[in-house]
């Protein structure tokens, strides 16, 4: 290489590292429009964000001004980075955007979830490798912008050039129907952090809303002797069913399974003895955060995000079960997956909670599950049998929880025992960190998991459903891995009873004979299930108004 080459090359040296700066700029300002989950978006090829920083810097003087300017653009990339990291977390898992005043808790969750899916150690390898791409990327960028300052006499030329293209994508940007003919030229960065901002402003309305609605109850002034008397010494279980959504009775990825085992179990009903009636309701969540659903229809209130739920566990309004304890009912709570203390359940005002400890599991937990369905109903039944009647029991069955492997069997329910004969199931099939690695075996066992606790469910209430009302829902639909980005929030909903009469008094409601919900029936929000099924079961009260 001759002196000319060589000096050549150490002229041209600064551009090529500046240009690899603008690169790894431009790429985490596209982030916002490559992730739009819908075309309405704005999209970026060319974010004028990344264009101006360098304009910024060329023109920067002297050094402590450049490297304050240097450190204000990493610092916003970063936040863009950080912000569209979230989005894909939050998305990927509960079909929305993340919401950094609401969703700030989800961090431990998160880590929860991934370490129970892939275990502790790969789940701590892949966050560990992203911390190190994300500080690679963010050293990257500022060495190359850096670069900025080693131009020289070129340095001028540069940044007239990149400042002339900025201002050319501006004035196409700003052009009428630029949408539709340049939409390579839009900047959506800095309106992605804006709209964060001020969701931010949203967010506290939202809170204050929610306040508001917290006192205004329908419900409060039902006399007692008059409030679910239609029910009077009858044993009332509602049943979340984790994840059994819509989409397992639509989706023609799961809709065989579980139709056919909707009616396998409604053929044993019937034989029982016992009736069914079902329909929709409209979850406030997707993909997870079960207790937000469940607050929701023991409410009445739309509960759709953790702000809005420890609001309602320091209020004071009314739960469902706290209405069936003012009217005569013990109220006792199952809930399997309760591993830690749970301060919350005293507003839902529970007689007695059987946790996970509680409930004497004896046999190895399924991953994350800590128990099978069947040896949890079976636990609930044999527990509570020497409480004082009627029993209002709540209870969040688990085997239909992701990972979703390995997947419980039946066994006899006089086998059932301590859980111990389960040990050789749980420690059969692949790990999730296996299972994970194809999204179309993940689908196969969910579809599998749901056809498990259906199936446990539907046993259990062919066996104790003598004066027994049961109310059986799904909290929730899948992540969109199972059901797609698309599908709807709606979830089943069963009323399964031994007296027609009772069922007869739930006729306003758009229900469909059977376990299989109409496909053309309406879907009812769930925080109207409370107030709908109170007035439904009490004695005939005066026209109250709706729920605020």
């Amino acid at each position: 290489m001759s002196d000319t080459q060589r000096k050549r090359l150490k002229s041209a040296w600064p551009v090529v590292r500046v240009m690899l700066g603008l690169g790894l700029l431009a790429g985490v300002f596209a982030l916002p429009a490559l992730l739009a989950p819908d075309t309405a978006a704005p999209a970026i090829k060319l974010p004028i964000e990344a264009l101006w920083a360098v304009v910024a810097l060329g023109l920067a003087r002297p050094r402590a001004v450049f490297e304050t300017i240097r450190g204000v653009v990493a610092v916003w990339a970063l936040l863009v980075g950080v912000l569209c990291a979230a989005d894909v977390g939050v998305r990927t898992a509960f079909a929305r955007v993340f919401d950094p005043v609401r969703d700030l808790g989800l961090v431990a969750d998160g880590w929860r979830m991934l370490s129970g899916t892939l275990g502790v150690w790969p789940a701590a390898s892949l966050l560990a490798g992203v911390l190190i791409a994300a500080l690679a990327w963010l050293c990257a960028m500022l060495w190359g912008l850096g670069g900025i300052a080693r131009l020289g006499h070129a340095r001028t030329r540069f940044t007239l050039s990149i400042a002339g293209l900025g201002a050319l994508c501006l004035v196409i940007a700003a052009l009428p129907g630029a949408r539709d003919l340049a939409p390579g030229f839009r900047s959506s960065a800095s309106g992605y952090i804006s709209a964060r901002v001020a969701g931010i402003e949203t967010a506290l309305a939202d809170r204050r809303a929610f306040e508001r609605a917290l006192p205004r109850d329908a419900l409060a002034g039902i006399p007692a002797d008059a409030l679910l008397s239609r029910l009077a010494g009858v044993r009332v279980m509602v049943v979340f069913v984790e994840s059994y959504g819509r989409s397992a009775l639509d989706d023609p990825r799961y809709q065989d399974s579980t139709r056919k085992r909707l009616q396998r179990i409604e053929a044993s009903l019937r034989a029982a003895g016992l009736s069914a009636r079902s329909g929709w309701l409209d979850s406030p969540v997707v993909g997870g955060q079960s207790w937000l659903a469940h607050a929701t229809l023991l409410s009445g209130l739309w509960v759709d995000n953790q702000n809005r739920y420890d609001r309602l566990i320091d209020s004071d309004r009314a739960s469902l079960n706290r209405l069936f304890k003012h009217a005569g009912w013990s109220t006792v709570a199952a809930m399997p997956a309760i591993t830690l203390a749970w301060p919350e359940a005293a507003w839902f005002g529970y007689d007695q909670v059987l946790a996970a400890a509680d409930l004497g599991y004896r046999g190895e937990a399924f991953n994350w599950v800590t128990m099978p369905d069947q040896y949890t109903l079976s636990a609930t039944e044999r527990l509570t049998a020497a409480m004082p009647a009627p029993l209002m029991i709540e209870t969040a069955l688990i085997s239909s929880h992701a990972p979703w492997t390995p997947i419980p069997e039946m066994v006899p329910w006089e086998a059932v025992g301590d859980g111990t004969i389960f040990t050789p199931q749980a420690r059969r099939g692949d790990p999730p960190e296996v299972v994970w690695r194809d999204a179309e075996r993940v689908r196969t066992q969910y579809r599998g998991a749901i056809d498990y606790s259906l199936a446990a469910v539907g046993s259990f209430m062919a066996r104790h459903g003598d004066n027994t009302l049961f109310i059986v829902l799904g909290d929730h639909q899948p992540a969109p891995l199972i059901t797609g980005a698309q599908a709807s929030q709606a979830v089943p909903i069963h009323f399964v009873a031994d007296d027609p009469e009772l069922l007869s008094n739930l006729r306003s409601w758009p229900l469909t004979a059977g376990l299989i919900p109409g496909p053309h029936a309406p879907v009812v929000p769930m925080d109207e299930f409370r107030a709908d099924f109170v007035r439904a079961m009490s004695a005939p009260l005066p026209e109250m108004p709706a729920n605020d």
